[in-house]
């Protein structure tokens, strides 16, 4: 047996409520059917139409709108045209309260605030939760960094203006933004960045977007970006720098991955937690951030990057201080070598080490490691900060 309610059996169930809404008016004297059916249609429009709670002066209002439309014996009508809306409004209510009430959407953070640099910082400060609709802006000697809720990251550089529009999308007003998303594969669809000069999509990549009012400057780090302006579409790969002009095309030049053109993102990358992480993942992630080609002298070594455990904390640190700080504390050592991070033992380092582990007294001493540790845990009181040449 079927009990679903159907359309036919709703009205049927409303018709009876209003017949019974017209007894609750109180009428005793016989009504013209004329004036009743108007009053009835008049009651049930107001029924049907009502989504939100009844307005009593509106029901009385319509109702005696009908009414007045026949002259006849209103005098009679006039008596239960008052408890008529009230009684109507009272049935409205009722159906209302017993109506599902939609259910309240709780707006959901799209990303928070990773690094800010004397950006605004009382509205933007380090851990503040970013939603859709919101815009974020940087002053003059500014720069601010949001990490995404599937972790891509995107950097504002000073003076610019962005306002986020969905999950994966942007609109830039003014001033310059990057990205980093990652691989393509792990992603449902590509960021996009919205300008009045064309819109910018991601195809797994790492790319900056610079506006000015004639002139749209894309840059490319990693993978690839399409640029769609008036119906035109342009393409720009892993190491190309490509600037549109309204109605002039687009121009490309070489722009390397470690180019100081990037030096601002480096500056704005967000902290990496380096505690119970292998010295392999840190070095991996330095050399994203610094555009640089990791190499090791050999796969042994990189096997022991592996299996060294970092402790500690990088907080505040930019890529390239970074590198020298955590390095400093283990037998690797590094250097810049053109577009390369090459990873090799510190002989010395290591010589001293095994030196400590076999002198008489080293059962008396804390072991070469547990001081590495130790070293590192204390280093942001006595380092000297890294020279950012390469």
């Amino acid at each position: 047996m079927n009990d679903k309610m159907t359309p036919n059996d709703q009205s049927e169930r409303d018709d009876e409520t209003l017949a019974r809404l017209l007894q609750l008016a109180g009428r005793s004297e016989p009504i013209d059917s004329e004036i009743e059916d108007r009053v009835y249609r008049a009651v049930r429009q107001e029924w049907l139409a009502s989504s939100s709670q009844p307005d009593s002066a509106r029901v009385y209002t319509n109702v005696r709108r009908e009414w007045n439309k026949t002259p006849a014996r209103r005098s009679r009508v006039r008596r239960w045209v008052v408890p008529l809306a009230m009684a109507a409004s009272v049935i409205l209510a009722i159906s209302v309260v017993l109506q599902p009430t939609p259910p309240v959407e709780t707006p959901v953070p799209v990303g928070m605030v990773a690094r800010n640099i004397a950006s605004k910082a009382d509205q933007n400060s380090v851990g503040t939760e970013i939603y859709i609709g919101d815009t974020l802006a940087t002053g003059a000697d500014g720069g601010l960094s949001i990490t995404l809720a599937n972790a891509e990251s995107v950097r504002l550089d000073e003076g610019t203006t962005l306002v986020v529009m969905a999950a994966n999308r942007f609109e830039l007003v003014e001033g310059r933004v990057y990205a980093d998303t990652g691989n393509l594969m792990y992603r449902d669809k590509g960021l996009i960045i919205d300008t009045p000069l064309g819109a910018v999509t991601d195809v797994g990549t790492q790319f900056s977007v610079d506006l000015d009012d004639r002139l749209l400057d894309v840059a490319v780090r990693e993978g690839r970006v399409d640029v769609i302006d008036a119906g035109q579409e342009f393409v720009a790969v892993a190491g190309e720098r490509m600037r549109i002009e309204p109605g002039q095309g687009a121009t490309f030049e070489e722009l390397a991955a470690h180019d100081q053109y990037w030096d601002w993102v480096s500056a704005l990358a967000p902290s990496y937690d380096i505690e119970n992480r292998s010295l392999l993942d840190f070095l991996r992630w330095a050399s994203r951030e610094t555009g640089l080609e990791l190499v090791f002298v050999d796969n042994d070594l990189r096997m022991a990057a592996m299996r060294t455990d970092l402790h500690g904390s990088i907080e505040n640190y930019e890529p390239d201080d970074a590198i020298s700080a955590v390095l400093s504390t283990t037998n690797f050592d590094y250097r810049f070598v053109g577009n390369k991070l090459v990873i090799y033992r510190n002989e010395l380092r290591e010589a001293l080490c095994l030196k400590i582990a076999q002198c008489d007294f080293a059962p008396c001493l804390p072991s070469p490691a547990y001081v590495l540790r130790w070293r590192f845990r204390h280093r942001a009181s006595w380092l000297s900060p890294v020279p950012k040449s390469r």
